[in-house]
């Protein structure tokens, strides 16, 4: 078969163009795959992140906004009540300096610290991206006062020889306390002192309860519990004895001044009391407590009103 001139470079052409498929494809096979896509593709957020964030008040409080294939652009924390930029990529631009920027080096990272966090700090921050159009996203914070809370009533009247149960819930914490102590007075509780104390705290539910067995009058007395991160609660306690009960329920007036001697009560009848004397008694100052007791265990009882 005779070839021309012509077929010779036809057949060269081919071979050429034969020649750079293939290195073109074998460049394009070892090139990651990440690089094709990071070259289209556009920032997004990470919603793995948490965005609703509760602190005490003194805390550091971190916002952390994760952005993937943010490229050439930039990060911003933006305060949502004044649209007050606080931080553009690393710099800060607030006089606060509670407030503060925090990236590492190639991750994917912006957070927003702010440190000692007061209530007023409170609201929504957004994360923003300066794509065209700028997306955001929202974080809200919540700075709240702990405080313990002794359940029931801020006084709590015992029969002698029961038990004094008092339990108390430290909350609105962000984390569970290390410890919870319970006083009585100005003095931690002595398990040593006496029998039959016990303490129960759960770092999980943060609570504590306070259990003392076979109360006696001289467990009375002001009681409070003082979680770690929490504002203290107290509770008065009042243990009467078996005694001074029975005897008050038998024979009436003595009886029931004696009952509650040992908090210095004043006793009335109140047949004694006008209408002004009553107004009087519920004009006083708001610490003094007035209680009013039906007594009708005997047709000679009358009712009584006990005022300290």
């Amino acid at each position: 078969m005779n070839f021309s001139l012509y077929d010779f470079i036809v057949l060269d052409y081919r071979i050429l163009f034969l020649i750079l498929s293939v290195k073109i494809a074998s460049n394009s096979a070892d090139a990651p795959i990440s690089y094709w896509d990071e070259s289209y593709a556009q920032p997004y957020f990470d919603n793995s992140t948490r965005r609703d964030i509760t602190v005490t008040i003194g805390q550091t409080a971190t916002l952390h906004c994760r952005v993937r294939n943010l490229g050439d652009r930039a990060v911003s924390w933006i305060r949502k009540r004044d649209l007050h930029i606080m931080t553009i990529g690393i710099l800060t631009y607030t006089n606060d300096q509670r407030y503060q920027a925090l990236h590492t080096e190639g991750s994917d990272e912006w957070s927003l610290r702010i440190s000692s966090a007061q209530t007023r700090d409170s609201g929504v921050f957004e994360c923003q991206v300066s794509t065209e159009p700028k997306i955001s996203q929202a974080y809200r914070l919540n700075v709240v006062v702990s405080k313990a809370k002794i359940l029931g009533n801020h006084e709590l009247f015992v029969k002698s020889g029961s038990d004094i149960n008092l339990t108390c819930v430290a909350s609105q914490v962000a984390t569970p306390p290390s410890f919870i102590y319970w006083y009585k007075g100005g003095r931690v509780v002595n398990y040593s002192q006496r029998g039959g104390i016990n303490v129960q705290t759960d770092r999980n539910t943060k609570t504590s309860k306070l259990i003392i067995s076979r109360a006696t009058v001289g467990d009375s007395g002001n009681y409070t519990c003082a979680p770690s991160n929490s504002d203290a609660s107290s509770i008065l306690v009042h243990v009467i004895s078996g005694g001074e009960h029975q005897a008050a329920m038998k024979h009436g007036n003595n009886s029931a001044s004696s009952l509650f001697s040992h908090t210095k009560w004043k006793f009335y009848s109140i047949r004694d009391f006008s209408l002004s004397r009553f107004q009087s008694l519920f004009t006083l100052k708001s610490s003094t407590l007035v209680l009013l007791c039906s007594l009708v265990a005997s047709s000679t009882f009358n009712s009584y009103v006990y005022v300290r």
